[in-house]
């Protein structure tokens, strides 16, 4: 580390405002009462991530200048005063939503849905994106040393999608699944429904270069550019999951859904406008479920499996960059040329 008006200083990409960011040095942060200081090993970034440097997140969704960076493993590098239970060099992962911790939605564990003002790390408060970071130890998660740290980073979004089958129960063995999108939420979605052994487990998308990813996934079937209308799909499966944050992948998703089924809706369109005919949903009996962020029991629940060995979702990356090459980063996952699913950024 180089020294900075006698402060020890990290480099760290700031968004200084929409449209201005880059690598610069700041300030050591310091873990105050309760904190820990992490070195972050792998940063994940996602299409939120685009949004907020591109100034397109809604404005209680943001904040300004930030180091994004809310998907990503580290180690222990400092504990705070009052922190007993972790030690220096261990490796963890850490929720995002900094909550409340005393409204009602707080109280029944559910702290993804705090009613206080949002706050979450790479968006109101400094992420990953830098070569220390600071997180409340309440937040913390620690994961065994001998499982790969680097595809740790990927446990966050995939919480967020467990955190929506958590809400629904975890499928039947034996259920006809479907998984509407084939982005990493939609890939991630198939580690995890796998675990249920369902009878089928189909993807609809619409990249053909992600089919060999679903297939690794444990997808028993693949479809590009089917749309939900197809005789053969429409009213066949138990459990749809939509992944498109698109109108049309939610429309789509109810349409797989048979009478009586579940439809379990991640994405968010931005659409602002009703976009989903009612009627499908009460002459089908449908059970529709929206989810936001990830629950505290789904980052245990998703921590759980990966320490186990049971999701690891390390294929799913495909491009790897180092801190300076951020903005590089950006642009590979803003191409669709570049055919980039998960892109990760090493700080240290």
């Amino acid at each position: 580390m180089d020294r900075v008006d006698g402060l020890t200083a990290v480099r760290a990409f700031v968004v200084s405002r929409p449209g201005r960011y880059g690598v610069v040095e700041l300030p050591d942060p310091r873990p105050g009462p309760g904190e820990v200081l992490i070195a972050p090993a792998a940063v994940g970034i996602c299409g939120s991530d685009l949004e907020l440097v591109a100034g397109q997140r809604p404005a209680d969704f943001a904040c300004y200048p930030i180091v994004p960076g809310h998907e990503w493993s580290g180690h222990v590098v400092e504990l705070g005063p009052e922190v007993r239970d972790l030690e220096v060099g261990q490796p963890v992962v850490a929720q995002g939503v900094r909550a409340c911790e005393r409204c009602d939605r707080c109280r029944e564990g559910r702290s993804n849905l705090c009613a206080g003002a949002y706050a979450e790390t790479g968006f109101t408060h400094p992420g990953a994106l830098a070569q220390r970071l600071t997180v409340p130890v309440a937040l913390v998660h620690t994961l065994p040393a001998e499982r790969d740290i680097e595809s740790a980073a990927l446990i966050e979004p995939a919480a967020c999608v467990a955190s929506g089958l958590l809400e629904i129960g975890m499928p039947a063995a034996g259920s006809r699944i479907a998984v509407v999108g084939d982005g990493p939420l939609g890939l991630l979605a198939l580690l995890l429904l796998r675990l249920a052994t369902p009878a089928e487990l189909v993807m609809l998308g619409h990249r053909p270069d992600r089919v060999g990813y679903a297939e690794a996934c444990g997808a028993t079937a693949v479809l590009v550019n089917a749309d939900g209308t197809e005789p053969e799909l429409r009213a066949r499966f138990d459990l749809v999951v939509e992944v498109t944050n698109s109108a049309p992948g939610a429309a789509t998703a109810l349409a797989l859904a048979r009478r009586g089924g579940t439809v379990l809706l991640l994405g968010i369109s931005g659409s602002g406008r009703p976009a989903l005919d009612p009627d499908v949903i009460s002459l089908g009996q449908l059970r529709v479920q929206g989810a936001f962020a990830a629950s505290p029991a789904a980052w245990r629940f998703v921590v759980a499996l990966y320490a186990a060995g049971q999701f690891d979702p390390a294929a799913l990356i495909s491009h790897r960059f180092d801190l300076d090459e951020t903005p590089a980063a950006l642009a590979a996952l803003g191409d669709r040329g570049v055919k980039a699913l998960k892109v990760l950024i090493r700080p240290n």
